[in-house]
């Protein structure tokens, strides 16, 4: 306890007045004599020592009172952890939560409104020649510099709800470095949010003994929350007039199961699905709505479930791309395959190209989704370095080792992305024992059981092989085995490499060396490699981001100019547009705010659909309570952060005592006015006698 006037306490002095009175002022007695004083005797004695009990609570009560009234008059108060010296120019920076769960209720209506009335009064407990920021999720160019408090005030009521949503060491970086470019005002950091925990990274601050915080944590009266999490395709491509399954997450965060929610698939404007769901408290569950696409176009649709009040996650955009045409290129060696032409070549859904080792055009790598690189050697470093930046860029491809080669020459292969080390050729006959089912590759290739699994019958008649090259395997492969012969070695294998995929067919593409080209697996295989080939597009992306949006290659050609159109048209923009090794990407950066569906247009005509959702990072309402942040605070050992109330009604009250310590001088001067009642109280109803 520290004290405002502690001069006042040399009126501690005067407690010696009544010391003195009661030691002056006892009272003496009379003698009376009687023929038969025993029982007076006894009664003088007993009223003696009442008498001398209510004097010394008389002056035990008289120095309680003098002693409670100079410690008023010297106005003690317990002192703050925060360091802030008035006379200085304060710096005031005010962060307002205006993410999507501010739109929560809470006891003083929507926490939006409540956040901007504790702000309205966290400024006027200053002076109005302070300096003021505002913060917000949104992070605009116009918060990020001190104001005066009346046009504060003025930013104040333009603050509406946000998509966007910051980590909260974010935030408080940003108002450090304002803080940092002005050192010549004190350093306050108001902090006013729910504190949801997705965000709410106390753990990352540091101690900081410039710098005074003051967290304001609001409260919404409902926590639960039913939302769509995650939408996907259970195949990586589409293809027109095709059945597809979608997958739906559907999250529920509050305490009560939630059954018979309907669950509803619109895409183009037609409804397609319909299905009802039930979710456990606290829990997800998956649901998978299979259609049938339709011919061609631009799909784009959503899926909807309703939930009342929080509704901005009830709706989940999303957009795909048909797969009519799949480009690929065949690099042979010395002549064509005539098991890949006779595959891929007739098939009007591929765009095959057959081309020589020595005859390439690397420019036009770009344009193709699957390489295969027939039977080649030596390959050059040029090449080498071509497919390498080819797979990186997310293109597959798959590499036919030839035949009579030896391990020594392969070596030279050893530039090629994710292409293993090999030993001798194996001439025995072997055949394919282990198909692996559960790959991506072979996952819609076989029929299920009555269970739902895959499972290949024994006597299956499988691909045999007399000439292959063995693997050398090693712990850093990262190797996915599709076809195992029946000694163990690999026959055919897939690697993932940058953006891309490598695959490795251990034996030539020759009815000399295996049946794999001639058997019913073959046709399969190379057709979900290609399929598999395609760049995988995103469903949706999310608002107030930044995540580049790839062009298709094929609509490249001289300068263009790219837009961004809302289906409404309610939005357009133009996005930076960057040409990155033969891929053009667009930046929309955060100017896409709103949830819904768009198009990509070239020369105001649509190139592709795009979706655009809500982050769903503000969809879980559970929030940090005022008790952990205080443990965390703790425990970080930050002393200059105080929690103030946010049902307090004087906020400017809070924020004076959170300042300059909590004042005491209104409880000692109740307590002398107590002390002193005390006393008239004795001695009225206590007599002497």
């Amino acid at each position: 306890m520290s004290f405002v006037s502690p001069f006042f306490l040399y009126g501690l002095f005067a407690l010696a007045i009544p010391v003195i009175i009661h030691l002056i002022n006892f009272r003496r007695y009379k003698k009376v004599w009687f023929t038969n004083v025993r029982f007076l005797s006894e009664i003088k004695q007993e009223r003696q020592r009442r008498s001398q009990l209510r004097q010394w609570i008389l002056l035990a009560i008289r120095l309680l009172a003098i002693t409670s009234l100079v410690i008023a008059f010297a106005q003690p108060y317990l002192p703050s952890s925060l360091r802030s010296d008035k006379q200085q120019q304060q710096g005031v920076c005010i962060f307002v939560d205006n993410s999507f769960s501010m739109d929560a209720i809470g006891n003083g209506g929507k926490l939006i409104e409540t956040a901007k009335e504790k702000a309205r009064e966290v400024a006027s407990a200053y002076k109005p020649s302070d300096k003021f920021q505002l913060l917000t999720n949104d992070f605009e160019g116009v918060h990020q510099h001190f104001v005066s408090r009346d046009e504060f005030l003025k930013l104040l009521q333009e603050v509406r709800i946000s998509p966007a949503s910051r980590k909260l060491s974010d935030v408080v970086g940003r108002e450090k470095d304002l803080l940092d470019a002005n050192p010549g005002l004190a350093r306050n950091i108001f902090l006013i949010s729910d504190f949801q925990e997705a965000t709410s990274d106390f753990n990352q601050l540091e101690p900081d003994t410039i710098t005074s915080y003051f967290i304001i944590p609001l409260t919404a009266n409902q926590t639960g929350n039913l939302y769509i999490d995650t939408v996907f395709f259970e195949s990586v491509v589409q293809q027109p007039d095709q059945l597809s399954f979608l997958h739906v997450r559907v999250k529920n965060t509050g305490s009560s199961r939630l059954e018979k929610i309907p669950v509803k698939l619109v895409i183009n404007s037609r409804q397609k699905a319909l299905a009802s769901a039930e979710a456990d408290p606290g829990s997800e569950t998956e649901l998978i709505l299979p259609f049938t696409n339709e011919s061609g176009g631009i799909q784009s649709g959503y899926i909807e479930i309703p939930d009342y009040p929080i509704v901005y996650d009830d709706k989940c955009y999303f957009s795909y791309p048909l797969i009519t045409t799949i480009s690929v290129l065949s690099i042979n060696g010395a002549e064509e395959n005539p098991y890949l032409n006779a595959l891929l070549g007739t098939d009007s859904i591929f765009r095959f190209v057959n081309a020589s080792v020595n005859h390439l055009n690397y420019s036009s790598f770009s344009s193709f989704s699957l390489i295969i690189l027939n039977q080649v050697h030596p390959i050059s470093s040029g090449l080498a370095q071509e497919l390498n930046r080819f797979v990186v860029n997310g293109g597959s491809l798959l590499t036919i080792l030839p035949k009579d080669l030896e391990p020594s020459q392969y070596k030279e292969m050893m530039t090629l992305p994710g292409i293993p080390e090999i030993e001798n050729a194996d001439t025995g006959r072997l055949r394919v024992s282990n198909v692996m089912v559960e790959s991506q590759v072979y996952q819609d290739v076989f029929e299920p059981n009555s269970l739902g699994q895959i499972e290949l019958p024994g006597n299956a008649d499988l691909p045999v092989v007399n000439y292959h090259y063995p693997i050398k395997l090693t712990t850093t492969s990262n190797l996915e085995p599709l076809l195992i012969l029946q000694n163990g070695d690999i026959l055919l294998c897939r690697k993932p490499f940058g953006k891309g995929k490598i695959y490795l067919l251990t034996t030539p593409l020759d009815l000399t060396c295996s049946s794999f080209p001639a058997h019913l697996l073959f046709v399969p295989t190379l057709y979900k490699i290609a399929l598999l080939s395609q760049p995988g597009s995103n469903l949706y992306y999310f608002t107030a981001t930044n995540d580049p949006i790839e062009v298709p290659s094929d609509t490249l050609q001289g300068e263009q100019i790219f837009k961004i159109l809302k289906d409404d048209a309610s939005i357009e923009i133009i996005p930076e547009m960057r040409f990155v090794d033969g891929r053009m990407l667009l930046y929309p950066y955060d100017q896409v705010r709103e949830a819904g569906l768009y198009s990509i247009l070239f020369e105001d005509k649509p190139l592709s659909g795009l979706a655009f959702n809500y982050p769903r990072t503000e969809s879980d309402l559970h929030c940090i309570h005022s008790e952990s942040i205080h443990e965390i605070l703790e425990q970080k050992e930050i002393r200059s952060a105080i929690l103030l109330p946010a049902g307090s009604p004087s906020m400017a009250k809070e924020i004076r005592e959170a300042e300059q310590g909590k004042p005491l001088w209104k409880l000692f001067l109740l307590l002398a006015l107590l002390f002193l009642g005390a006393e008239i109280a004795l001695i009225r109803f206590f007599p002497k006698h």
